[in-house]
């Protein structure tokens, strides 16, 4: 919890990547990345690399602590928008605009494979806080989640690798989440609401509502009991991860607060 990311930009101008000192309330380091803003950025487990993906069609892996990119990896055919580094930090998988969630290499940026069956445009994924399986969602509203490991040579439209489907959400995926032991997930996106899933047998546990538009993020609070949101109406919403009631909402930056700031 002592370094905080945020990866975004300047659309057709720059994207960066901001390190921040969450102790000291201080940005550490803001990074240039390519030419355009950037997606999805994940720390690997032992915090000294940030990855991000961009517009360019590419993955790039960034030193946390000199801001130093040390990888630049084209393998995907469009916008590359999630990543999320394996438990051990020696691979990565990237999801975007051209459907497929790609397995790297992240020391050389080596292509392995794709993990999953191609479906529709992916924009979030996020790993399982204790095994190498990944969790990813997108245009076709259903979160898939999939082992990072093949247990037997791919086939050509071969889904193997696939643990659980989920169900279909009110809209495209735009956020996802595990609690600390992977018990759970929570699954946001166009839809005005956040739902929370047991993983071992798929059943949904909660329904998060009170959003008047879509999601733009979810997150466990680390004991799992809580659930938090934010997204278009620009309140963040505290529930109960287990049964959905609201605890409380708040405008996290007040618009008067922000434009003095911002003077």
């Amino acid at each position: 919890g002592r370094t905080l990311v945020a990866a975004g930009g300047t659309p057709a101008r720059f994207g960066e990547v901001q390190i921040w000192d969450v102790a000291a309330g201080k940005l550490a380091r803001s990074v240039r990345v390519s030419s355009d803003t950037v997606f999805g950025a994940s720390l690997a487990p032992d915090g000294s690399r940030v990855a991000v993906g961009c517009a360019d069609n590419t993955v790039r892996v960034i030193e946390t602590a000199t801001g130093k990119e040390l990888l630049k990896v084209g393998h995907h055919e469009n916008w590359v928008l999630g990543t999320a580094f394996g438990l051990d930090g020696k691979r990565l998988v990237s999801v975007g605009r051209d459907r497929a969630a790609k397995l790297t290499d992240a020391a050389s940026g080596a292509f392995i494979e794709n993990v999953n069956l191609l479906r529709d445009e992916l924009t979030a994924v996020v790993r399982h806080p204790r095994r190498d399986f990944v969790l990813i969602g997108g245009q076709d509203r259903a979160p898939y989640l999939y082992m990072m490991d093949r247990a037997k040579a791919m086939k050509i439209a071969d889904d193997t690798t696939l643990v659980r489907k989920f169900e279909a959400q009110a809209g495209p995926i735009s956020a996802l989440a595990f609690n600390s032991d992977g018990s759970r997930i929570a699954v946001a996106g166009a839809g005005p609401e956040a739902a929370v899933y047991d993983v071992e047998t798929g059943k949904r546990v909660a329904t998060c509502q009170g959003h008047q538009a879509g999601l733009y993020a979810v997150v466990f609070r680390p004991d799992g009991e809580q659930l938090a949101t934010g997204g278009f109406d620009g309140r963040v919403r505290v529930y109960e991860a287990g049964t959905g009631k609201l605890v409380r909402e708040f405008v996290p930056v007040p618009l008067e607060r922000a434009l003095v700031s911002h003077k």
